[in-house]
């Protein structure tokens, strides 16, 4: 995204004539965002769901998308900004991405439909157990099945991050401690955990994968010609398997990955040891998900309460 970001500003300065002070705030904004999708941050950067694909330490222009756009505005507004910075921020992202567009480096402008998010703190987007369940819950016939399945599990059992997965080699699996070791955040390596049920889904996996190309080395997860799998092609196999299981409304790894920590914390997890297992730098990023605990219990006591949600006599 660097090198369109110089484009778009030599077009400001010298097609647009724009003002120097015009040129430096788009800069700005455009650069903050390109941040923003890398990841650089703090911890709190982890609760917003990005898409766009990362090569070295810069945003791929076009793979950027209306939902990292969204992500980006809702990050800023959580922020504390302003209304009228947020709105400079959409109209530089506007005018860079129309810019693109028009100048056919880009098939899509992504930010065409952009809107305002509401002002709302987000609470992460979970499922219930019994929905993860139906998730992963699917005949396994074709070599795509067993590794589909154990992505799936894989998630589901360590909270990780999606991007740390589809890293992870076969060598980083012990799996006779049932752990992984995988790469987060800033190249801090942490040990994640895997379930009985999950280790014997990546064996039989590996077995396939075995049979089919010869070999079980190298990446963890690989695609269909035997590469290293990357973030887009799981996210997509995330979003098939929940639609087959008639859950239409949007889940990504991201959703899975909430689903582990709200599923430890409801069931009494020490926040601390969320906090280590999910790779959070910081707290603060670990206790929205007691907010969103919260909401659950609340949604059980309102519905299960003999008095609750009913009218006090007069």
């Amino acid at each position: 995204m660097n090198p369109e970001i110089d484009q778009f500003m030599a077009y400001l300065r010298i097609e647009h004539n724009a003002s120097p002070r015009t040129v430096e705030a788009y800069s700005r904004d455009l650069l903050q965002f390109n941040r923003f999708l890398c990841g650089e941050g703090d911890g709190s950067l982890d609760r917003y769901e990005v898409r766009a694909r990362i090569e070295n330490d810069d945003a791929v222009v076009s793979s950027i998308t209306g939902d990292d756009i969204t992500a980006f505005i809702e990050y800023s507004y959580d922020s504390g900004l302003k209304r009228s910075s947020i709105e400079r921020k959409i109209a530089s992202l506007k005018s860079f991405f129309n810019f693109l567009y028009n100048r056919e480096y880009i098939l899509k402008n992504p930010a065409e439909k952009v809107g305002y998010p509401k002002k709302e703190s987000r609470l992460p987007r979970f499922l219930h157990l019994n929905q993860v369940e139906s998730v992963v819950d699917f005949p396994v016939e074709t070599f795509i099945d067993h590794r589909d399945r154990a992505i799936l599990e894989a998630f589901y059992s360590t909270g990780a991050r999606v991007s740390e997965l589809c890293t992870a080699d076969v060598v980083d699996i012990d799996f006779e401690s049932g752990r992984l070791r995988v790469m987060g955040k800033g190249s801090v390596e942490r040990i994640v955990f895997l379930t009985d049920g999950t280790v014997r889904m990546i064996r039989a996996y590996l077995l396939e994968r075995q049979k089919k190309f010869g070999s079980a080395g190298g990446p963890l997860f690989v695609n269909n010609r035997g590469r290293r799998i990357t973030s887009r092609a799981v996210y997509d196999i995330v979003v098939k398997r929940a639609k087959a299981a008639g859950l239409m409304d949007r889940v990504s790894p991201h959703t899975l990955r909430h689903s582990f920590a709200t599923e430890l914390l409801d069931r009494g997890a020490d926040i601390r040891a969320v906090q280590e297992m999910l790779g959070h730098k910081n707290l603060s990023t670990t206790q929205v998900y007691t907010h969103t605990t919260k909401e659950r219990l609340k949604k059980v006591f309102q519905t299960f309460h003999p008095h609750a949600g009913r009218k006090k006599p007069e």
